[in-house]
């Protein structure tokens, strides 16, 4: 029988309700930091529930009673505000101690930084709960019912939350419950999140080991990744959730873990793909200073991105669109791709995970960019518009077909794996696939070295490329060269807005070639 009975979600249910919007608007989700978190708890043996994004970041319910409250900060470069963070601790551990909770609550700070970061000392606290104010030593809390309506009309009647939390420490506040809660606080230091990943990823290999030795071990991390992440952002989508909504509770989790993965069916590539793109998304966040709302935008990409690769890679012929648009082979070496075991297909897309990555991060810097030139600066509502889907042509069968409306030249463009090297040959490969196209792409956004941009034909020639196509040149025998250089995917340039219509649309080449 689980030891969160229906009067401690009640409660629960009192403290989120009323706090629900935690200042929404102003605040960037870290659900890169706390998935990592929340999968890690479910893999620890004494655990029945994690939630996410309800109480605090991650709420961990251990089966003996303790309940982990966890804000996960993300501090690699400047020094956390530890007054707002443990006054937000102390502001929920303070709301269950006057609900009377028989849940014995651990707040906990993991933060991710090189320099450790110390629980403050009683007098700090002091000075962060109640400032130059009076605080008593002891305070008798109301009984259940007055402390409820104590929080529904003076507490969560207020719009931000630090006038509830100054409100709730004047009222309720004293030396007595300052002291326990530093006495139950913890923190956990994470100076380096990749590291913090790979771990998570290892537990992951461990609870879950791989059949056979048929699936490469670093893919089959890539795949359990991409399954427990899937399990825990289901949940952010949903609208006003219960908590019974929003808990994942570990012995189904784990039964939807070993059952998936036994099954090995054409899910299994999917879940790599998602794993493929968390990663990216990570490095993204991790290496790039971006805006409020460039991050929201990003985290909306990124979730409508899995969406869509969920709906579209559950079967061999969306596989086969994908492969034969980030794979650099000819055609006859994806040519029996439909036909292979899903084993081996799972091994065909892996090869081509640098087309995979490449495709991605152009295609969501594309999106950012036309949003961002559109003036979607202050909201992200037209959730169309951050869709990958809503840029793919699915009537074309033969290749991840795109058409951006913002381009006015062409109408079938496609994403190629970036070449670094062996420029020619990989062209021609690419070609001995796109001549079977129908229609054929008139566009290759196709970041390379071995030719700046330029009018090429299907019907081969290394002599057939001219500087400085018309758009009239262009049919269905000859295809157009992006080489990308003006679309800025690298570490430190996430945050730039580059203007589509000025470059990748425009019929002249930025550097005037």
């Amino acid at each position: 029988m689980s030891v969160v009975s229906k009067e401690e979600i009640d409660k629960l249910s009192l403290m989120y309700d009323g706090d629900k919007s935690r200042d929404a608007s102003d605040k960037i989700r870290g659900f890169l930091f706390q998935d990592y978190i929340a999968i890690g708890c479910l893999l620890d043996n004494d655990v029945e529930y994690v939630c996410s994004e309800y109480i605090e970041d991650v709420d961990v319910f251990f089966q003996d009673g303790r309940l982990l409250i966890i804000q996960a900060k993300y501090y690699p470069n400047t020094v956390p505000k530890k007054d707002e963070i443990f006054t937000d601790l102390f502001y929920q551990y303070l709301q269950l101690r006057m609900l009377n909770s028989n849940m014995s609550a651990i707040p906990s700070l993991y933060i991710h930084r090189a320099v450790t970061v110390a629980i403050p000392t009683i007098d700090e606290m002091k000075t962060y709960v109640v400032g130059e104010n009076a605080l008593r030593k002891k305070v008798i809390y109301p009984n259940e019912v007055d402390a409820e309506k104590f929080l529904e009309e003076e507490v969560y009647s207020l719009t931000k939350k630090e006038e509830r939390k100054r409100k709730l420490f004047l009222k309720m506040a004293s030396e007595e419950s300052i002291k326990g809660f530093l006495d139950a606080c913890s923190i956990v230091h994470l100076s380096n999140i990749d590291k913090y990943k790979d771990e998570v990823m290892d537990k992951l290999a461990l609870s879950y080991p791989r059949p056979d030795r048929s699936v490469d071990q670093g893919n089959w991390k890539l795949i359990l990744l991409g399954l427990a992440i899937s399990r825990i952002q289901s949940r952010y989508m949903l609208k006003d959730p219960s908590f019974e909504q929003l808990r994942v509770n570990k012995n189904d989790f784990d039964q939807h873990m070993r059952m998936t993965v036994q099954t090995r069916d054409e899910l299994s590539i999917v879940y790599y793909l998602i794993g493929v793109t968390y990663e990216i998304y990570g490095q993204i966040i991790i290496g790039n200073d971006l805006s409020v709302v460039q991050r929201k935008m990003l985290d909306q990409i990124y979730y409508n991105t899995v969406n869509w690769l969920t709906m579209t890679l559950d079967n061999p012929d969306g596989q086969y669109r994908l492969l034969n648009t980030i794979s650099t082979d000819d055609c006859s070496k994806i040519k029996d791709f439909m036909d292979m075991p899903i084993d081996a297909r799972l091994i065909k897309i892996a090869e081509c995970k640098p087309g995979f990555e490449c495709f991605i991060c152009y295609l969501w810097k594309i999106m950012l960019d036309i949003n961002q030139s559109n003036g979607m600066t202050n909201s992200v509502d037209n959730d169309d518009e951050l869709d990958p889907s809503s840029y793919v042509d699915n009537s074309v069968k033969d290749y991840i077909c795109l058409h951006f409306p913002e381009d006015k030249l062409i109408s079938h463009a496609v994403i190629l794996p970036e070449v670094l090297s062996r420029f020619n040959t990989i062209r021609r490969n690419i070609v001995s696939r796109m001549i079977n196209a129908e229609p054929k792409p008139g566009k290759w956004f196709f970041g390379n070295n071995g030719i700046m941009r330029g009018k090429n034909y299907y019907k081969y020639s290394t002599a057939d490329v001219c500087d400085n196509p018309t758009v009239a040149d262009l049919g269905q025998e000859i295809f157009y060269i992006e080489c990308m250089d003006c679309i800025g995917v690298d570490e430190g340039q996430w945050n730039k807005n580059e203007r589509c219509d000025t470059c990748i649309f425009s019929e002249q080449c930025v550097r005037g070639e």
